[in-house]
């Protein structure tokens, strides 16, 4: 339950206070869009949060035993009137751990609820069933096929459709508008949101729909749509490049361009070969933009995975954290407004600020040249795997240009490409194109001829 509305305050000039106080927050948030009338921006409107738990439903987890999933409810003590309530957004929020491991009364959950209720959401952390290999709880590149991983996500993806019918269905009893439910996912919990980017592949593959079912499958609350106001992903990706023909939900990024867990352009999750191999906003945002979908791309250069996690002495939350959380207010209000547009930004551009990673493995954007130092031989050959096509991109960073040549071997010892490149100074990516290679692993090389710079493996699928 709420606490006591506006309409029991009996004093008179209680009653005026609390109308001027609205009022300059109202002129405080974005007076070029009524639809607001001031809430739901960036400024603190109760420290004060109170949260309950619900279930939203029961679904079989990887082994088969029947499961109850539940929801962390967090809302503002605030003293609005039920017409005022009936206009809040809903945010739900998933948390990360590779589909095994972590919940969603997480510390880090906690403080992203606890910061979206003070401005006046209604924030939901929500359960879905983790868990894809009895014999390793924990370790993602340990046992289990991908067919395992892609399962759990599945599943999540059937557990997250649920929840927002759950949610509609009780718009009128919790108070919020069921117009403006948002999705935001971090890591995993991004992967999981950003599927409705493209759900079929997912869907036809491996026999999913005949083994666990279609992704709406439950019964409850058929009367209620899965359509969303937006999404947030916080270092999150998706298994195809493709986008949807059909798909038209305004979506933001997160992402650092150094991340080797989950892509900010293309690889195996944590590298992990048993797991799936996914796109990140790097390559995503080109067919939304292809399409005129709105979309926000936040590009942290030179951050890795742990984004959320990068801490500086004078302020009370981790830089990038702290600038999520005001770019994704940002963000949903133009979504509510009807103004959002299409952008790619760099937040750290000429921040002092040390990233997380060093980026000695990749350089995922050219964009970040301006922002990332040179370093003495930086050379990498991106990406690792190729499916369809054979364009690569040496990534570079150095202090003064190089000659260098790019040589592929196949692991009997045997040359089977040369490919020469002047690489010129300052971080830059430049794109090469391979001669088509049977399936198969091989070596490569980048070599100027006397030394060995920068060497790994290449896979052909």
């Amino acid at each position: 339950m709420y606490l006591k509305g506006v309409k029991e305050i009996r004093q008179p000039l209680i009653f005026l206070f609390f109308l001027l106080v609205t009022a300059n927050i109202s002129m405080a948030q974005d007076a070029s869009c009524p639809e607001l009338k001031g809430y739901f921006g960036t400024q603190l409107l109760s420290e004060s949060v109170r949260m309950n738990t619900q279930s939203y439903g029961k679904a079989k987890d990887y082994l088969g035993n029947e499961i109850k999933l539940q929801a962390d409810i967090y809302q503002a003590n605030v003293n609005w009137f039920a017409d005022q309530l009936k206009e809040r957004p809903l945010i739900v929020l998933y948390h990360g751990g590779g589909f095994k491991a972590n919940g969603r009364n997480g510390g880090i959950m906690k403080l992203i609820a606890t910061y979206y209720a003070q401005r006046g959401y209604v924030a939901v952390s929500a359960d879905y069933r983790i868990g894809w290999n009895q014999s390793d709880a924990t370790a993602l590149c340990g046992a289990g096929e991908q067919k395992d991983y892609l399962d759990a996500q599945y599943r999540a993806m059937q557990d997250e459709r649920m929840l927002v019918r759950y949610f509609k269905s009780q718009a009128n009893t919790i108070k919020f508008d069921s117009n403006r439910i948002f999705l935001m996912g971090i890591s995993s919990g991004a992967t999981l949101v950003c599927s409705r980017l493209e759900d079929e592949w997912i869907s036809n593959q491996d026999d999913r729909l005949a083994r666990l079912g279609p992704l709406e499958s439950h019964e409850i609350n058929q009367q209620y749509s899965t359509e969303i106001a937006g999404i947030l992903s916080f270092a999150g990706a998706n298994l195809t490049p493709e986008i949807s023909a059909d798909y038209r939900t305004p979506i933001a990024f997160f992402h650092g361009t150094c991340d080797n867990a989950v892509p900010y352009k293309e690889q195996y999750l944590a590298g992990c070969t048993n797991m799936g191999y996914y796109y990140g906003p790097g390559i995503l945002t080109a067919g939304l933009a292809a399409q005129g979908v709105c979309f926000q791309n936040y590009v942290y250069c030179g951050f890795g995975h742990d984004l959320a996690a990068q801490g500086d002495q004078d302020r009370p939350l981790p830089w990038a954290l702290q600038d999520v959380f005001e770019k994704s207010i940002h963000f949903m209000q133009s979504v509510m407004c009807n103004k959002c547009e299409q952008k790619v930004e760099i937040p750290n551009r000429g921040i002092d600020i040390q990233p997380l990673a060093s980026c000695d493995q990749v350089i995922a954007s050219d964009i970040c040249a301006e922002v990332l130092a040179p370093q003495e031989q930086l050379l990498t050959l991106v990406p690792t795997l190729f499916h369809r096509e054979f364009t690569a991109y040496v990534h570079s960073n150095l202090k003064t240009s190089q000659g260098v040549f790019i040589r592929i071997y196949d692991m009997g010892g045997r040359l089977v490409q040369s490919i020469p490149l002047q690489v010129s100074a300052a971080v830059q990516i430049q794109k090469i194109q391979l001669k088509p290679l049977n399936k198969g692993v091989y070596l490569y090389q980048i070599t100027d001829g006397r030394k060995v710079l920068s060497n790994g493996k290449l896979w052909s699928m």
